[in-house]
């Protein structure tokens, strides 16, 4: 007899997997040279050329490369480099006669270095200076032309918790099979620094000392570097930062603030006498907070209200300050004139720009380039001024069509929570489907959140719309975006009012949409996989669940993960309190009241959620006898990546789901 498990897959599940792999193939066009998205862009300020970088997926499938092209005034683009490398970050020279970009050429995938090359000669990029055993992660021009500021990492520190991947570059060398890891406890080789390199001599000049971790860096004038700095460089070290400023000429950074709260986006006025920052509660790489100005000379602080969150900082000149960020439900663009306190809107949009956080980037004097997407339009750039939005680069293949016509642009809607708190998010519907399956999907963080974008995200969020379910996007309290205010008040409280402003916005859409409420589902990653799993611990509401890359239990989570400072600062709990908050709060504890079918999905190269978070709950639902299946893929991080594995998580959703839609026992709100 044949085992079940060579089996031939039934007509559903093979159907499914077609539904699947035919909605990637689209999405990504894999060999096609076709981006999906565009992270950075850059105008160059003497001859009107745009270079911008995005990911694009290889014929062979694998992980995405990140590829650097040219945009010229008359729409044709050009693309560097050969295609089995990542380019990324290109930032012209003030006068426009040099592109500088990361690139991992030669170096072995994320081992990024800085590449210069002469803008009449693109092709042409040199590494003015290596560092050896470091990753270059961000870099910033001189006013002068001759000088850039590079902040690296060692080569094999953590990557950001947001982040998909769990190491900065490939780390150490490849060792035997059996040779063990060892960790001692020390920091070594997890460290973070900044540079000054001179283009003419190649000199590379250390700016700070030891025991000091700069996680981002920018000048500040021509005689100082502004950063921010940690005592610890690991992850938990970077919610326990300053800003801090040292000379150029080397030496450590000295505190010019302290605050108690995160910080992103440091960046210091030409002539170096303001210094700008996004303070709030928020996670590395998804920066949205309040602008605040620093008075270099005394330390002064003042926020001046510019009507939106934000989550860019750039200066156009000493006294004019660019920003991009979000003024819900929709994003924004524009400068804030410190001199007289005014504020100019410069592009806004009910869609997004930028991916995680809003992004946009300013050209000339008074005008934006906005990599824009909405849950309705694929990628593209464009060109907003005075005269309005001018499109640049449509990036939407024709295949695309087919998917598109099965979604329809995503709703604002909006709730109360059981305080009365207003509460927005978003709601995408399926075309043609009347009263189709409801899921709910819960973003990370707790402090990241929704706006209205391609695929929100994340892939899979359009794969559940077109293939046929109705989906809400929640931003709960915590979220950010609305101000610190509202993204603290998930402080000392995870899974407590933010959990009941999820079920109370599924309430809403049941009560005043066109969807099925006795077929309802639930899935999010990171903070979403741990309320997925909180929620089945509370109600069996739910046909079935879905909890990627998931927090179970906060004890484990706090002693195996590379950042348990955070867990002590968003829950207030305390690993050795026992019955305390680490008890009460964690899905895990409540396991034995599961009765909904649970799919627990993990990358076992996870360090933010590793993937025991996943199998302690998985195992607890076996021993419950609830149905579960557990899927860990060994070549991911905190999300699936790699082109394979987003077909085969896809795949397994919808199956799951269309598995349990029938299923007795879930419930409609009342």
């Amino acid at each position: 007899m044949t085992p079940p498990e060579t089996l031939s897959p039934a007509p559903a599940t093979a159907a499914i997997e077609a539904q699947v792999r035919d909605y990637f193939e689209r999405l990504y066009r894999p060999g096609a040279a076709q981006f999906h998205g565009i992270v950075h862009v850059a105008a160059n300020p003497a001859n009107g050329l745009i270079a911008f970088s995005g990911p694009m997926m290889r014929a062979g499938g694998g992980f995405p490369v990140t590829r650097l092209a040219i945009l010229a005034p008359d729409g044709k683009v050009t693309l560097l480099g050969s295609g089995e490398a990542n380019d990324s970050q290109p930032k012209w020279s003030p006068d426009g006669a040099r592109l500088a970009f990361l690139s991992d050429r030669d170096h072995g995938g994320g081992n990024f270095q800085l590449l210069v090359a002469p803008t009449d000669a693109l092709d042409d990029a040199a590494c003015p200076a290596p560092i050896a055993g470091e990753a270059v992660e961000s870099f910033a021009w001189a006013a002068d032309g001759r000088r850039i500021l590079v902040q690296s990492a060692d080569a094999g520190a953590d990557a950001a918790g947001s982040a998909a991947t769990a190491r900065i570059g490939g780390g150490a060398e490849a060792k035997p099979s059996w040779m063990p890891t060892v960790e001692t406890g020390s920091h070594d080789g997890q460290w973070r620094h900044a540079r000054i390199i001179d283009l003419e001599t190649g000199a590379a000049t250390r700016v700070g000392a030891e025991g000091q971790n700069v996680w981002e860096a920018d000048w500040c004038g021509p005689d100082a570097v502004v950063a921010i700095t940690s005592a610890s460089p690991t992850e938990g070290g970077w919610y326990q930062t300053e800003i801090a400023i040292a000379p150029t000429a080397g030496g450590a950074f000295a505190r010019l603030a302290a605050p108690e709260v995160e910080l992103a986006g440091v960046t210091g006025s030409p002539d170096g006498t303001t210094i700008a920052v996004i303070e709030g509660r928020f996670h590395r790489t998804v920066q949205l907070g309040a602008l605040t100005l620093y008075d270099r000379a005394t330390g002064a602080a003042a926020q001046p209200d510019i009507g939106a969150q934000v989550s860019l900082l750039a200066w156009r000149g000493a006294d004019r300050l660019f920003f991009a960020g979000f003024d819900a439900p929709g994003s924004v663009a524009g400068t804030l004139d410190v001199a007289s306190g005014t504020t100019a809107i410069e592009w806004r949009s009910s869609g997004t720009a930028g991916r995680k956080v809003p992004y946009a980037v300013p050209a000339g004097t008074d005008t934006v380039l906005v990599p824009g997407h909405a849950f309705d339009r694929y990628p593209y750039l464009a060109r907003s001024d005075a005269g309005g939005e001018q499109l640049l680069l449509d990036l939407t293949p024709p295949e695309m069509r087919a998917i598109q016509d099965r979604m329809r642009p995503a709703e604002v809607v909006r709730w109360r929570g059981r305080d009365g708190l207003d509460i927005l998010g978003y709601l995408a519907m399926p075309a043609g489907i009347e009263r189709p399956p409801l899921v709910c999907f819960i973003h990370g963080g707790p402090s990241h959140l929704f706006r209205d974008s391609w695929t929100f995200d994340n892939p899979l969020a359009a794969l559940l719309v077109s293939a046929g379910y109705a989906v809400l996007f929640p931003n709960p309290r915590g979220s950010s975006g609305r101000g610190l205010d509202f993204a603290s008040r998930v402080m000392n409280d995870m899974a407590g009012e933010d959990a009941h402003d999820i079920l109370a916005g599924i309430d809403h859409v049941i009560a005043n949409h066109p969807v099925d409420g006795s077929r309802l589902f639930v899935t999010g990653g990171s903070y979403g996989g741990f309320m997925t799993t909180w929620l089945v611990g509370q109600t069996d509401r739910f046909q079935a669940a879905c909890a990627i890359a998931p927090l179970t239990d906060m004890r484990s989570q706090y002693f195996t993960a590379h950042h348990p400072e955070f867990l002590s600062l968003y829950s207030g709990g305390d690993p050795y309190d026992v019955g305390g908050t680490f008890d009460q709060r964690s899905p895990l504890a409540h396991a034995d009241k599961v009765t909904t079918p649970t799919l627990l999905i993990a990358g076992e190269m996870d360090k933010t959620t590793p993937p025991a978070q996943a199998v302690q709950f998985h195992h607890a639902l076996v021993l419950g006898d609830v149905p579960t299946e557990l899927v860990l893929y060994p070549e991911e991080g905190h999300a699936a990546a790699r082109y394979e594995a987003q077909i085969d998580q896809g795949t397994r959703v919808l199956r799951w789901f269309a598995q349990w839609e029938g299923r007795n026992g879930g419930r409609q709100s009342n």
